[in-house]
């Protein structure tokens, strides 16, 4: 769960995301094995982790979606920088 939050804390959260599945994956395997005061503190850890997943998926759906917005203003402005002229003449170099 730790390199799972730093890897969120660097926003490198495709990473972050699949730390938590590998800890969620071995808890439920956990679970399996377990029995009474053990398996209360697994499910307890459990919902935990998935907390933690969701809070990373939130803040990786922010990330991408300001990705898109700035990917889409870039390219709602690809006409007008295009009309302007090239900051070279034609026939001149550097």
């Amino acid at each position: 769960m730790v390199q799972a939050q730093r890897f969120a804390r660097r926003e490198n959260y495709i990473d972050a995301l699949g730390r938590v599945r590998l800890v969620l994956r071995e808890v439920d395997e956990a679970i399996e094995a377990a029995s009474g005061e053990e398996r209360a503190s697994l499910e307890r850890f459990k919902a935990r982790a998935e907390r933690r997943a969701a809070q990373i998926r939130e803040a990786f759906d922010a990330w991408n979606a300001k990705i898109a917005a700035r990917r889409q203003t870039w390219t709602d402005s690809a006409d007008e920088e295009m009309k302007r002229p090239l900051p070279l003449g034609p026939g001149e170099h550097i």
